[in-house]
Formats: structure tokens, C-alpha cells, sequence
């Protein structure tokens, strides 16, 4: 019994966190991922246990035009998702910090302008729902399926 109310002490003053609170790091991202219906990609290399970074870009007559850079990093208990878009916020990175809910991995800054949240949902082992989101209530919702590496050097 004692042991009982010592664990539940625990837990309640916040000393250590049950494993189902843990998110576990977004791995599922490595890869190359093809927007449904248009030639845009996002492709993420996996550099550590606790890194992954990558690329959003578009093929324009064979030519690979990158739109931004990407970030994801575990810091301490945070994860952070990082982007840096060409021609915006003056060459800055902007950080988004994870929040997690029913699947879906949600990175939120709401002081940025947009987007607000960025959202990805794993619906498959190569399917993927990516929303990005303003406070203002503008949204973009698109699809993508992961696509084979040889496919992705294709491109």
C-alpha cells in the first residue's frame, strides 16, 4: 500500500512522467514526401536519434527550386520544429514547439504571423495530412504519399 500512495505522490507532484505522456520524435518524416496532385516535395534526412532535417521544394521544368529549409530537434523535453523560408522574416529561423494530440503532431507559435500551427498527421506508412494554419483562420490542407528513394533522385 505504501508503495501505492508513493507512486501516486509522485506522479501528482510532477517528480516523473508516465511513458504514455511521452511523444515519441516524428521519425516517420524521413523520406521524401509528394504532395498529392502537384510537384511539391518535403524530404527529410535523419541525422541523429534526436535530428532530422530537411527541404520543402518544387520541380519547375526539371529544376529543383527550394522554398524553405526545416529542423526538427529534440532540446531537453521539447521538440522544435525549425523552418527558415527564402525571402522571409528578414533570412531568420522560426521555431515552432510540439504539442501532440490524437496522432496528430502539432507545432505551434502563435506569435508568428503565419503560419501558427503546423500539422502532421501520419494516416499510413506512406500516406501523410500536412495543415498549416493562421490564427486568422486561414488554412492550407494537402495530402502526400511517401515516394521511393529512386523515385525521389528521379526528381
Amino acid at each position: 500500500m505504501k508503495a501505492i500512495v508513493i507512486a501516486t505522490l509522485l506522479f501528482c507532484s510532477g517528480l516523473t512522467q508516465p511513458l504514455f505522456s511521452q511523444v515519441s520524435f516524428p521519425h516517420f518524416l524521413e523520406g521524401t514526401w509528394k504532395v498529392d496532385n502537384k510537384e511539391r516535395y518535403e524530404h527529410w534526412d535523419l541525422i541523429n536519434a534526436n535530428e532530422l532535417k530537411g527541404l520543402s521544394y518544387e520541380l519547375k521544368n526539371g529544376q529543383k527550386i527550394v522554398s524553405e529549409y526545416l529542423k526538427l530537434s529534440k532540446i531537453n523535453d521539447k521538440i522544435i520544429y525549425t523552418a527558415l523560408v527564402i525571402g522571409q522574416n528578414n533570412g531568420k529561423e522560426v521555431n515552432f514547439e510540439l504539442t501532440y494530440q490524437d496522432s496528430t503532431y502539432s507545432f505551434v507559435n502563435e506569435a508568428h504571423d503565419f503560419p501558427n500551427y503546423i500539422r502532421y498527421t501520419p494516416l499510413s506508412d506512406n500516406r501523410l495530412h500536412i495543415v498549416v494554419e493562421g490564427k486568422s483562420g486561414k488554412i492550407r490542407s494537402f495530402f502526400a504519399r511517401k515516394i521511393a528513394t529512386e523515385a525521389a533522385a528521379e526528381n
